[in-house]
């Protein structure tokens, strides 16, 4: 009898706390960075620009709030049935989006985490496991339902509020409220941002896409960096299938090499491509978007024009006295 009763009293808790956290987590993640959950939904298509921050608001309180509802057993009986759905819902969408090559991954954490489709396919299953073995009664209760939901909507709300001020401040500031990335000067590179460096040397790491006129642009300036004397090495990060990868390589005359990194970790390191990352000693020394920096400007000039030569040649054209 005890055994049956701790097993029912371990399904009753663990599978709404192991969804409930999963949910909290996605929703606060989608609130402090909420551009990175906006740049998945424009990728999928299906919603207007116009309505896509609201959705990002509703997506971050919706999945905080449904998060602590579920962790407190809040109407189970309801609330199980609807995560169930929801999580077959939620699925089918990866599938979709990422077999029609809208994106390539489900845009849950933030870049945070990055499951593969098969990945995330599973672990939605091993959730609605969860809660199908769990007891719509048991003893556990946690109190009435009043409070639970009172504590849900004081969640939600504030995690939705945060989401909107983080897209007010970027869209009157060009700044993040909270900036996530971790692009910052001074920080080692990690080889799970899009290349491994084989050396201590100069890098160039360049975050392109493949339907950005200005990375065309952008890639015959790196093609000239390429393999020149006395400037880094260069390395281009894109977030697309194989066959559109090929094509941008093929289409832009690209001759440095490209790697492939999910969609939504390209959306948490960069708001914009292109986006350019120097490295020097494994550490990240300078970042900008769009144009070199004139400092870097200078060096890429001096490569190929270098000032002595310049003035050698101003030397010999001058008339003699």
């Amino acid at each position: 009898m005890i055994a049956t009763l701790n097993t029912t009293t371990i399904l009753s808790v663990a599978g709404p706390l192991i969804v409930g956290l999963t949910f909290i987590s996605s929703g606060v993640i989608k609130a402090i960075a909420p551009h990175v959950f906006q740049t998945h939904l424009s990728k999928l298509g299906w919603i207007s620009w116009t309505f896509i921050p609201a959705s990002v608001v509703a997506a971050a309180a919706a999945e905080t709030g449904w998060g602590v509802a579920l962790i407190f057993r809040t109407a189970p009986a309801v609330m199980i049935p609807l995560t169930v759905a929801a999580l077959v819902v939620f699925t089918a969408i990866t599938v979709w989006s990422v077999k029609s090559g809208r994106t390539t991954d489900c845009g849950c954490y933030g870049g945070y985490v990055v499951p593969s489709m098969a990945q995330s396919v599973a672990m939605n299953g091993v959730f609605v496991l969860l809660l199908l073995l769990t007891p719509l009664q048991s003893g556990v209760t946690f109190g009435g339902d009043t409070w639970k939901i009172i504590v849900a909507l004081v969640a939600a709300i504030a995690s939705g509020g945060l989401a909107l001020a983080g897209l007010r401040t970027l869209a009157k500031t060009g700044a993040f409220l909270i900036n996530t990335s971790p692009l910052q000067i001074g920080r080692a590179w990690r080889s799970r941002w899009g290349t491994h460096l084989s050396d201590d040397g100069e890098h160039l790491i360049s975050f392109l896409g493949p339907d950005c006129p200005h990375c065309k642009s952008w890639v015959r300036v790196l093609n000239v960096v390429y393999g020149k004397d006395g400037l880094p090495s260069v390395d281009g990060v894109v977030a697309t299938t194989n066959e559109k990868l090929q094509e941008f390589v093929d289409t832009s005359g690209i001759r440095f090499p490209v790697h492939m990194i999910p969609q939504t970790l390209m959306n948490r390191l960069v708001y914009g491509v292109p986006t350019t990352v120097l490295v020097t000693g494994g550490r990240i020394v300078n970042t900008w978007s769009g144009n070199m920096p004139p400092e870097f400007y200078n060096r890429f000039r001096d490569a190929y024009f270098p000032p002595s030569s310049v003035l050698t040649a101003s030397a010999a054209s001058a008339p003699s006295a």
